[in-house]
């Protein structure tokens, strides 16, 4: 048992292909919140996880072509959870041609699901210097043969774009221009009305004069319908890797009104360097949205709107760095975050999360099972609909 014994009851069992680690916590004797803890199903890596507005949990990873396990190509998969069977359903080709992850987390692909229950995706390939896009039927039976997203704003293309969904609103975000000039890149976007049948121009969305870091991933989410919440890193001199929280209004198709929130202190990073950074967004059940970022090799928690500052999540297991976090949010407000520690550019590091109350408070234990994270590969997290939490890496 470990030093959090107090707080934490451990079992384990067996699921098919599965490593699943069963963390209950507990304040006195009342259970608060289960963390079921399992590997990505197939071998895959690289897991994304969304929640519908019906409640369905849905799982996009990448998974190596079994007739060249050494290589790095392989091809996008979906799957849904199945609550009543307590697993994920079969999986569906997403990427309709094989590709190479030699991108790592950075380049990772991005799924959202709209409200007639399609699943969007967009993924990177360096080698085409382009992103790619697929919808799923409304079935999530097959997808759609992929489409370039970009045409106009590919310049300097470098890390993954995000997507966004809410109702029949998707959205595609990117950073772009030359990487030799970081200071003068921004973020661009293309818009769909019609749950991705058709998309807007190629519109710019972010300010020139604060750059963007080129190689360090963004992260997007609709704070509600015509708002779409954009966080990324800048560049401003070449140095100011600040995390910028950007409001973006629209009209349709156009945009109406831009806005940057004011920076606090943990999201001030002046580096000379590219941090090769990711963060996430997600909402509670008020619909407040929630920012997890690095800054300077730690974690950090942002609730947007609010105009308070960003908090520390927590210390590392040892003086590393920590990356690559994902946040979900039960109906309770219990908040668990999940990162990456001790990472190089192929290693995925070591496991660890933390849990908060709806409150702010910590929920009184740590995580300190040693468990690796796949190479290329990261964590993931989602509310299961027991209102417990599903960590995947």
């Amino acid at each position: 048992m470990s030093r959090f014994s107090r707080a934490f009851n451990i079992r384990s069992s067996a699921m098919p292909q599965l490593l699943c680690l069963l963390f209950t916590m507990l304040l006195g004797s009342a259970v608060v919140a289960e963390i079921h803890i399992q590997k990505t199903p197939d071998g895959g890596v690289q897991p994304r996880l969304s929640v519908d507005e019906s409640g369905n949990i849905h799982l996009l990873y990448f998974k190596k072509r079994l007739s060249a396990p050494s290589a790095r190509e392989g091809n996008l998969y979906y799957r849904q959870y199945l609550p009543e069977q307590d697993r994920f359903g079969l999986p569906v080709k997403v990427s309709s041609k094989a590709y190479d992850i030699r991108t790592f987390s950075i380049a990772r692909a991005s799924m959202a699901v709209g409200g007639d229950g399609r699943v969007h995706v967009v993924w990177y390939l360096p080698g085409d210097n382009q992103y790619y896009y697929s919808r799923s039927n409304a079935e999530r039976s097959q997808f759609e043969a992929r489409k370039p997203i970009v045409d106009e704003f590919g310049e300097g293309l470098d890390a993954g774009a995000d997507i966004a969904a809410l109702g029949s609103q998707v959205a595609i975000v990117w950073g772009a221009g030359a990487l030799s000039r970081e200071h003068e890149r921004t973020v661009y976007g293309r818009l769909s009305t019609d749950s991705g049948a058709t998309f807007s121009d190629e519109l710019q969305m972010g300010n020139k004069e604060l750059g963007a870091c080129a190689c360090c991933s963004l992260a997007t989410n609709f704070g509600a319908e015509n708002e779409l919440a954009i966080a990324y890193r800048s560049a401003i001199d070449g140095v100011g890797r600040h995390m910028q929280a950007l409001t973006v209004q629209f009209a349709g198709k156009a945009i109406q009104e831009s806005d940057y929130a004011e920076l606090s202190p943990l999201q001030e990073w002046d580096l000379s360097a590219c941090p090769l950074s990711t963060n996430d967004i997600t909402v509670d059940t008020e619909d407040n949205q929630w920012l997890v970022f690095e800054t300077e090799g730690r974690i950090n928690q942002l609730q947007l709107g609010t105009g308070i500052d960003a908090t520390p999540v927590a210390d590392p297991f040892i003086k590393t760095r920590q990356k690559n976090p994902a946040v979900a949010i039960n109906s309770e407000g219990d908040r668990l975050i999940v990162w990456g520690e001790a990472i190089s550019h192929t290693r995925g590091g070591r496991l660890n999360m933390h849990l908060f109350a709806d409150d702010g408070s910590d929920k009184g234990a740590e995580f300190v099972e040693e468990i690796s994270i796949p190479k290329f590969s990261f964590p993931a997290t989602v509310v299961l609909p027991s209102g417990d939490f599903l960590v995947l890496y």
